[in-house]
């Protein structure tokens, strides 16, 4: 018995010990947080992320600091979601559809020609309507939103036919990524959505798999699809919502003024981006232009707005069944 009570406050002495050296390692009145997304390190929407972790420390005088970790280092993104919500994960920033298991509605972001250009995404997101599903995360999953970002507009490439009404991309080999609401927009536009994987986009296009593909112009740059394309459609049909978030449970650990901070550092890095992406879009297409892309600029939206307009009754189970849904934040003001 006396051997048995000695064991065990050898061990508890070096547990007790292990814990003193572990809370000595971290500055007092320090707090650091953990925020991990799945792009790319240098891509525009992982700097906007470096730019909240930048506003953070200097607001806090470093006494908040936030350690990014870009391209899914710690899982993809159905990981990353599940992981702030059970709080294993401080902060995470991703496709707003990430949470549709907790809010449906979420998914109607990826629909197409929802949006008509930034200033119309801008008034959605800081909108009551955007705000009511942002409540509803917070009540059922414990994720509050601290920023809203745009994915960027996508527009439209095609090898070797160009597009300019909907006639055009009838029936055209258009590849998406293999989401069902990505899948079905692309069909209401008219074409045959064909989701493959995106490394093998490049390859697709080159032997005639495909005869075209969708993305952001900064994505098309980088991975060179103009190399193996002629025409480039400025049909800005898909326009998703980032957001970031933070655990709740996390949050409500913050000092008040800290939870500013935080609040307003998410703000700022949803408006740099917004920026941002408008700048380089611009840049993006002069680009495009000196590597002999024949741009075309649809002269009559109307035509494919007509295109679409069976779209939200066809698809409203996607989004929890009010296909009106997808007229309010069509014609929201702005």
């Amino acid at each position: 018995m006396k051997n048995a009570r000695w064991r065990t406050i050898i061990v508890l002495g070096v547990v007790t010990l292990g814990l003193t050296v572990f809370f000595s390692s971290v500055a007092p009145g320090k707090t650091v947080l953990k925020l991990a997304n799945v792009i790319p390190p240098t891509s525009e929407k992982n700097l906007s992320c470096l730019k909240f972790s930048e506003i953070v420390a200097n607001k806090t005088n470093g006494e908040v600091q936030v350690q990014v970790f870009p391209a899914s280092q710690l899982g993809n993104e159905r990981d990353l979601s599940i992981g702030v919500v059970m709080g294993t994960l401080d902060l995470f920033w991703g496709d707003a559809s990430a949470f549709a298991d907790y809010v449906e509605e979420f998914n109607i972001f990826n629909s197409p020609l929802l949006f008509k250009n930034d200033k119309h995404w801008k008034a959605v997101v800081e909108s009551p309507l955007f705000d009511e599903l942002a409540e509803k995360l917070l009540r059922k999953a414990r994720v509050r939103i601290i920023g809203n970002f745009p994915m960027d507009f996508r527009y439209i490439l095609t090898r070797e036919k160009p597009v300019y009404t909907p006639d055009d991309l009838e029936g055209m080999k258009i590849r998406v990524p293999d989401i069902p609401i990505w899948v079905a927009g692309m069909k209401g536009l008219g074409a045959a959505a064909t989701p493959i994987s995106y490394a093998e986009v490049y390859m697709a296009l080159q032997q005639g798999v495909i005869d075209g593909m969708e993305n952001p112009l900064g994505l098309m740059r980088s991975m060179k699809f103009y190399e193996v394309t002629k025409y480039l459609t400025l049909l800005g049909w898909n326009n998703a919502v980032n957001v970031l978030v933070i655990n709740e449970g996390v949050f409500e650990r913050l000092s008040a003024e800290h939870q500013r901070v935080v609040l307003e550092g998410g703000k700022a890095a949803g408006e740099y981006l917004l920026d941002l992406l408008a700048k380089n879009r611009a840049e993006n297409l002069e680009f495009m232009k000196k590597q002999g892309m024949i741009i075309i600029e649809p002269k009559k939206m109307d035509e494919w707005a007509e295109q679409v307009k069976n779209f939200p009754e066809e698809t409203a189970d996607m989004w929890g069944g009010d296909p009106n849904l997808y007229w309010k934040i069509r014609n929201y003001p702005y």
